[in-house]
């Protein structure tokens, strides 16, 4: 590890007559082995890698490649990968991470897998990133230009979103017809089997509706499908229906998650509808009481 780190140290040596250079990489599930084609998934835009590129300093050059999209330029110049990994995606992330790092770049994760099991993903990255990234990557990118990065970066409470995902680095990129939108983070659950809970300590937090309703109006095109990519789009159910009155005159469609406990609330159900819902994605895990109970669902 010492030989890597004084290699990545030697080769990255920032001039001040060039801006520095940060490559955001989406990693795909993996590739088949001896075989060039992905395994594919849901090829839709990843909001993570946009709210990166919205947190940049604007000083900053930005490049970004979805590894589910086009092939990964490793040779291309560049001072800093940034990596955000989930579980299902670790390994790929690690590969990819491998690839930048054997030439001499430095490699930062962050994400769900990187907060809830550090210690494995410190051994493939020369930094992480626990928690929320909002307020945390202008120092970050701040000390990996001084070259003094720190190994670990933690969040501390949950920041606020006054930063809007920067779409523009999908420009050109072939992705679902589905525009990805956030509400809200979190669940107030504390399910046992659940990532959502360990990362958000339980605890769910909204955007402002008008924020909200601004970022729907400024991306939407005629009758396109939105998904709203909240963990439990309902964990706070007075501010899911204030939401969703906001985004009835705007004649959308749309889809997201929510616990079932939604299926209780007439009015809940009638604004959903107002409001131009398709559906929702709700999880099933046991239909027997005592299961739910000893598993904290709910």
């Amino acid at each position: 590890m010492s030989s890597l780190t004084s290699n990545i140290t030697s080769r990255n040596l920032t001039s001040p007559a060039r801006p520095f250079r940060v490559t955001i990489v989406h990693p795909c599930v993996g590739r088949y082995p001896q075989m060039k084609r992905y395994i594919r998934t849901w090829q839709m835009e990843p909001l993570s890698a946009a709210t990166v590129a919205a947190l940049l300093p604007a000083d900053v050059q930005r490049r970004f490649y979805d590894d589910r999209l086009e092939e990964i330029p490793f040779d291309e110049p560049t001072d800093l990968v940034a990596i955000s990994v989930e579980t299902y995606t670790a390994r790929r992330a690690y590969q990819i991470a491998s690839e930048y790092r054997r030439r001499g770049v430095p490699v930062v994760m962050g994400g769900f897998h990187a907060t809830l099991c550090p210690d494995e993903v410190l051994r493939h990255c020369e930094a992480i990133v626990l928690g929320e990234a909002e307020s945390l990557l202008p120092e970050m990118i701040d000390d990996f230009r001084a070259r003094r990065n720190q190994i670990v970066y933690r969040s501390q409470g949950r920041p606020e979103r006054t930063v809007g995902p920067d779409r523009s680095i999908f420009i050109g990129k072939k992705y679902l017809p589905i525009r990805l939108v956030e509400f809200a983070r979190g669940c107030r659950f504390k399910c046992d089997f659940c990532a959502i809970q360990s990362f958000f300590d339980s605890t769910h937090s909204h955007r402002g509706i008008g924020d909200f309703v601004d970022e729907v109006k400024q991306i939407r095109s005629g009758r396109q499908l939105f998904f709203f990519i909240d963990d439990n789009l309902t964990s706070n159910l007075d501010a899911a229906k204030e939401m969703m009155r906001a985004l009835i005159p705007l004649n959308i469609r749309w889809v997201s998650q929510t616990a079932i406990n939604v299926a209780y609330d007439e009015e809940a159900l009638c604004l959903m509808r107002q409001s131009g819902c398709q559906g929702v994605l709700v999880g099933f895990e046991s239909l027997d009481p005592d299961g739910l109970r000893q598993m904290n669902k709910g």
